[in-house]
């Protein structure tokens, strides 16, 4: 007689732990959010230096800032999902940033655009795994009631990180600006892009450290067969595309959202350089302090707002917040770089972060209210690997191909970043629309 189908075993849910060690470990991986935006960020101040010393165009430097890093960073992110979902995912995280901080480093020792291209990717191949395991921790630190504003604050990284890696590294050019060599402790005379790599990456290799100062959170909402190891990426794969009208039009939205932010934060302070006679002193730390206090702004405000809905029963609040957010930073992004002046660019600049920033904490909370615990990793890495591929890979990209191919003039820049930014928008709002009424018929199942 044939043996029966193993059932599955739902174990007995844990209680979540105290507020203060959710949120304590919210800080720390905050911090590690903060280390991985900083290092990859810093190449966006460093254009001119980059491409008159490796001899390339804007499409050659985008690659750096778009495909190197996303390709590696995107498809990695599968096989983290998969482990995230097994193993200790504090350690998955530690192991990863000593990866991406000693790639950044090495960064500061390239010498040609081959050897920049593999340090990027090395960076990109470290930072795939804080998404998928970061995501999965938190979803069982807090509630579903509580799990926006936590996504949210977590997603700060992104705009303090790379705030203030413009920051630091519009002080660093501001500061060498007068000779091309400095010299550091250890490492002997570099290019003054190259001081901006090591010294912005050599801190991070101190994460690990913090990272095992925090607890390894129990797994919940976990069915287990006691013959399996859980689902795998095929039964993933076929979670998701069995949902496909759901998560088609919200991974496909969120990435263009996605693609507009990376096209400003890559082309923004070069935009200022070439449009408005900004040094890169000046755009660094404009543009880098707008970022900090306009991007954590929107962050904290549309966590605050989708957990408010969802406390009056609308399930689809992520889903709202993201349709409001991409309609409201539509103008702004589209009459920036068509300023007359830096000042006014920089008003509308901070509008755009505001609102960029509005969902793009809380977008991945809404994942674990439609995917089983065993199947957060994997599916976590599958958003990752969507709306970065499409937003990492193509948003440094387009203003770029626009610039070289489309207008043929580097002074260009600022209408190729309006047209990106006003229809990526556009295309978000209404393809997030458009998987709402799919997303409340999965929640409710």
């Amino acid at each position: 007689m044939a043996e029966a189908d193993p059932k599955p075993i739902v174990a007995a849910e844990p209680p979540y732990p105290p507020a203060g060690v959710g949120w304590s470990t919210v800080a720390v991986l905050l911090i590690a959010y903060v280390f991985s935006f900083a290092d990859r960020q810093i190449l966006s101040l460093l254009v001119g230096p980059i491409k008159a010393d490796l001899r390339i165009n804007d499409t050659q430097f985008s690659l750096l800032s778009g495909f190197a890093f996303a390709i590696f960073y995107t498809v990695l992110g599968l096989p983290f999902g998969r482990l995230a979902d097994r193993y200790s995912r504090r350690r998955i995280i530690a192991i990863g940033a000593a990866l991406w901080s000693a790639a950044t480093v090495a960064c500061g020792f390239a010498r040609s655009y081959a050897a920049l291209f593999a340090a990027r990717v090395g960076v990109g191949v470290g930072e795939a795994s804080l998404g998928p395991a970061a995501f999965s921790m938190m979803s069982d630190l807090f509630p579903p009631e509580r799990r926006a504003r936590a996504f949210s604050v977590y997603s700060l990284g992104i705009y303090i990180g790379a705030g203030l890696a413009l920051v630091f590294g519009g002080l660093i050019v501001g500061a060498v600006s007068s000779t091309p060599t400095i010299e550091l402790p250890f490492v002997g005379e570099v290019a003054s892009w190259h001081a901006a790599f090591i010294l912005i990456g050599a801190p991070g290799l101190l994460l690990p450290v913090f990272l095992y100062l925090v607890p390894e959170p129990a797994r919940r909402g976990r069915a287990t067969v006691a013959t399996t190891r859980g689902p795998g990426l095929r039964e993933t794969l076929s979670h998701v595309w069995g949902h496909r009208a759901l998560f088609g039009p919200f991974l496909l939205g969120f990435a263009l959202m996605v693609l507009a932010g990376f096209a400003t934060l890559a082309w923004a302070p070069e935009m200022f350089i070439r449009t408005y006679g900004s040094n890169p002193a000046e755009a660094g730390t404009s543009i880098g302090l707008t970022m900090v206090a306009a991007g954590s702004a929107g962050v904290l405000a549309g966590g605050w707002f989708a957990d408010r809905l969802l406390a009056r029963g609308r399930r689809d609040a992520v889903l709202i917040g993201g349709v409001v957010s991409a309609l409201a930073g539509v103008i702004p992004a589209i009459a920036f770089p068509l300023m007359p002046t830096a000042g006014a660019a920089l008003a509308l600049l901070a509008l755009v972060f505001f609102f960029g920033a509005f969902v793009s904490g809380a977008a991945p909370s809404a994942l674990p209210a439609v995917v089983p615990n065993e199947m957060r990793g994997q599916v976590s890495a599958i958003y990752l690997l969507a709306i970065n591929l499409i937003g990492i890979g193509f948003g440094p990209l387009l203003p770029a191909l626009l610039t070289d191919f489309a207008f043929g003039d580097p002074a260009a820049l600022r209408y190729a970043l309006a047209i990106v930014g006003g229809a990526a928008g556009l295309i978000a709002a209404a393809l997030l629309q458009r998987a709402r009424a799919p997303y409340r018929a999965a929640v409710s199942v």
